[in-house]
């Protein structure tokens, strides 16, 4: 199933070390079929450039980040512009 791997995924099967790939149980081409695969996916399942946002449910957080219990949907936000801000507040 050879395809051309995006640059940061070929670096990383060719410059992985012989004791790294050891360590994890892989030979460089168990590793490339395993990104290979990975890439594939990824291409078949993100949204595309233009696609509608998928809808999905978030927890509100207060002012001080604490959680208030209340969800939300992104779909209550439609038609209107909405930021979205992803990151761990942990």
């Amino acid at each position: 199933m050879a395809i051309d791997l995006p640059e940061k995924f070929e670096n990383i099967v060719v410059n992985a070390t012989e004791e790294w790939l050891e360590k994890r149980g892989k030979t460089r081409d168990e590793l490339r079929s395993f990104i290979e695969k990975r890439v594939l996916r990824d291409q078949e399942k993100s949204p595309k450039v233009g696609d509608a946002a998928p809808d999905f449910e978030v927890e509100k957080l207060d002012k001080t980040g604490k959680r208030t219990g209340e969800f939300v949907h992104l779909s209550h936000y439609f038609g209107r512009p909405v930021g979205l801000i992803f990151g761990s507040y942990t």
